[in-house]
């Protein structure tokens, strides 16, 4: 990335997505810090093959809690069920309570029970004899999930699409499967919704979508983007209030994707114009909204000052702190402009 395109960089990385890389960050400290302490640690080791209440996967295997995530969604999509996705904690960190709540979760009983319903799967932080492709595995689902602390609990459809997800501690079978039943009829709710939604067009389906939505609300942004989309297109002129709800999320997300993937790398190799004209096709393609207009436009200015052309630059600037001159946006901007009039 050549020196000018420092501003694009602190704006667009640290605004557009500010809040998602925070919460990734903080997540994936969660998990290196709950991995890193395990690795070290000879405590209560478990392995598969030695507890019987956890086992590879195999076609008998029913009641146990499973070690490979894939083979069990294969496994579930065969016996039409859901996955129970179980981020469990470093043993030797474990209160007493904890303790306990392993104790019931790994009880014959229990599991057997759960095996009704679910494929059971746990991903436990491993030993020091784990491969790095466990390692990678654990951070990258507890990452994609959203999971700050364990234990953790998420349940998964067949289609490995999470719509439910707890951290409840119990010390009762009881109470574990009051709350599992109680999280797997989200997903009855949500197929139900998508189901009516399939019967019907226009913005009656965009009301069934959002009702969908609405089910698995933890999990809506991340891993329903393309419902979303779905929704703002739908209610292209706001007249059941939808597209406002989701269309700032959907276009930042769609705005994203581009620029990672195509504006950044033009700019690594110095394409400054090519850049611009992309952003220029963004724009009209997504006709974002105000917060979303503001950063891309600036960035623009940031360019055209790479590309040696001061005073288109500093217009662009001008035009993007026009937007919304109160805004954080805008303070960057002037920030940037006063930054790089002082370099050329």
């Amino acid at each position: 990335m050549a020196p000018g395109l420092l501003y694009p960089l602190a704006m667009i990385r640290s605004i557009l997505r500010s809040l998602r890389w925070r919460y990734v960050v903080i997540v994936g400290c969660v998990v290196v810090a709950a991995l890193g302490g395990y690795a070290y640690s000879h405590h209560s080791e478990v392995n598969a093959g030695t507890d019987p209440a956890i086992q590879p996967v195999s076609r008998e295997s029913t009641g146990v809690w499973l070690v490979d995530l894939r083979s069990a969604l294969t496994q579930a999509r065969a016996r039409h069920k859901d996955v129970l996705l179980h981020f469990s904690p470093p043993a030797h960190r474990a209160s007493a309570t904890l303790q306990s709540a392993a104790a019931v979760l790994d009880s014959e009983t229990l599991r057997r029970c759960l095996g009704e319903s679910f494929v059971l799967v746990r991903m436990a932080p491993p030993s020091s004899a784990s491969s790095p492709g466990n390692v990678t595995e654990v951070t990258t689902w507890a990452q994609k999930l959203g999971v700050a602390s364990f234990p953790t609990f998420v349940l998964l459809d067949v289609q490995a699409k999470p719509y439910a997800k707890t951290e409840l501690v119990a010390t009762s079978a009881e109470k574990y499967q009051d709350e599992f039943r109680r999280l797997q009829k989200i997903r009855t709710n949500r197929d139900q919704a998508l189901t009516q939604a399939g019967a019907v067009q226009g913005l009656e389906r965009a009301k069934y979508l959002d009702k969908a939505l609405a089910e698995v609300a933890t999990f809506a942004d991340s891993e329903y983007s393309d419902i979303e989309r779905k929704i703002v297109d739908l209610d292209s002129q706001n007249a059941a209030g939808l597209k406002a709800k989701y269309e700032s999320t959907v276009v930042t997300r769609e705005i994203d994707s581009v620029i990672q993937s195509e504006v950044y790398p033009l700019a690594d190799r110095g394409n400054y114009r090519a850049a611009v004209a992309r952003i220029d096709r963004l724009i009209g393609e997504l006709k974002p909204p105000r917060p979303q207009l503001q950063l891309l436009t600036a960035f623009k200015g940031q360019l055209y000052f790479s590309l040696g052309d001061k005073r288109r630059g500093t217009q662009v600037l001008d035009e993007a702190i026009a937007i919304d001159p109160q805004s954080e946006s805008a303070a960057r901007a002037r920030a940037a402009k006063v930054q790089l009039m002082g370099a050329s």
